[in-house]
């Protein structure tokens, strides 16, 4: 029965994708940094609903010896389902049928599509429109991944890809984690650390590939956008997300667990940066310290943050002049960036600006604070936080 499901403005669609690029980002560090792997099912979900904005996820293990779909982890679903209730893994049902065919399922009605059984779990819940992808581990679909809605809801292709790209880097991180299960008192330690190493090095390839994915998908979804606010914002999401990418260009698995050397980052993203403008030079003066991924990456979008801006906005009308990036951390004392110019000033908050909330935002993240620069010409910002490792 078709579905009257209205069309998504396209500020709606610009805010799925962000949420989506984050989602994935997020998933991928975790994956990255060693957490528990028994976490990685249900951490998939929570992503899954954060990226679609939408209230249930779940994740079924196919289980060849019953010939079906076990929901082993989800998000938003009744006590009694999770770790108990399955689902068929025939071709009469939406999951089955992912997993049969492997390949993504999207229904806009399940209570009423004659293709497909209309599940109890589904109906108890009053689910409408769904949409699944299988999740694949050593080349076998090793379960599915389904987001659902009660309220009819429009899957586009952007979100199908999302939840591939989902789906891929969980089933890469449950190979690494079989793998490594099996090499234990089979292979000794060493061995299974060469394994460890590989399984990483291999999900760092594949976050690498998902994000270009991403990467795609957003320059697909700015050409097609006709009016210039949209285009302008999706560009800004542009830019941070290649800000993530440069961070992910560097990761190094000698270093220790997803570590950055925060100077050699800084570097190349202001490196980046400085192709945007001519007539406006970046320098950077950087004190050498490996950190986290995770500390590592607000640092960037902070600095791709405030010096994107500068190179907007300080230099007007041809004007030439320097943007400095600093980074030091005192004896004793809190870490700290500096964005410096020396252009005409910050001048009144601009409508519709969010990049400054984002610093701001950031800054909470890695439990800093900000102060404003005292200086003769230009503007500036700097960053105090604590350096963890």
């Amino acid at each position: 029965m078709p579905m009257n499901v209205p069309e998504i403005p396209a500020e709606e669609q610009l805010a799925r994708l962000r949420r989506q690029v984050e989602a994935l980002g997020d998933f991928g560090r975790m994956a990255a940094d060693g957490g528990d792997p028994e976490q990685l099912p249900q951490l998939a979900c929570v992503q899954a609903v954060r990226g679609l904005g939408i209230q249930r996820a779940k994740l079924m293990r196919y289980r060849p010896e019953t010939a079906d779909l076990l929901i082993v982890a989800g998000v938003g679903w009744k006590q009694g389902v999770v770790g108990h209730v399955s689902l068929g893994a025939d071709l009469a049902s939406p999951a089955g049928q992912a997993l049969r065919t492997r390949t993504p399922n999207l229904i806009g009605d399940a209570s009423h599509d004659r293709e497909f059984r209309y599940a109890p779990a589904l109906r108890e819940h009053g689910i409408i429109s769904l949409v699944n992808v299988p999740v694949v581990v050593d080349g076998d679909v090793w379960g599915v991944l389904e987001v659902d809605s009660e309220a009819p809801f429009s899957f586009g292709p952007d979100d199908v890809h999302f939840l591939l790209a989902l789906g891929s880097m969980l089933g890469l991180a449950l190979r690494g984690r079989t793998r490594m299960e099996e090499g234990i008192g089979a292979a000794g330690h060493a061995r299974l650390l060469a394994q460890e190493r590989m399984w990483r090095s291999e999900l760092q390839h594949r976050s690498k590939n998902d994000l270009q994915l991403i990467m795609a998908l957003l320059v697909m979804q700015r050409r097609r956008l006709a009016d210039d606010e949209g285009r302008r914002v999706l560009g800004h999401v542009l830019d941070r997300v290649s800000a993530i990418g440069v961070a992910q260009d560097l990761l190094s698995l000698d270093r220790g667990v997803g570590r950055i050397d925060l100077a050699e980052y800084l570097r190349a993203l202001c490196n980046n940066l400085s192709e945007r403008r001519e007539g406006v030079a970046i320098e950077t003066q950087v004190e050498p310290v490996e950190l986290p991924h995770a500390r590592a990456v607000p640092l960037g979008l902070i600095v791709n943050e405030l010096v994107t801006n500068a190179l907007k906005h300080a230099f007007p009308d041809g004007r030439r002049g320097t943007i400095r990036v600093e980074f030091a951390v005192p004896p004793g004392g809190e870490a700290r960036l500096c964005v410096r110019d020396d252009g005409v000033g910050m001048g009144p908050p601009r409508p519709g600006s969010s990049g400054m909330e984002l610093v701001r935002r950031l800054v909470q993240q890695i439990g800093g604070r900000t102060a404003q620069v005292e200086q003769g010409h230009g503007a500036g910002l700097c960053v105090f936080f604590p350096l963890t490792a």
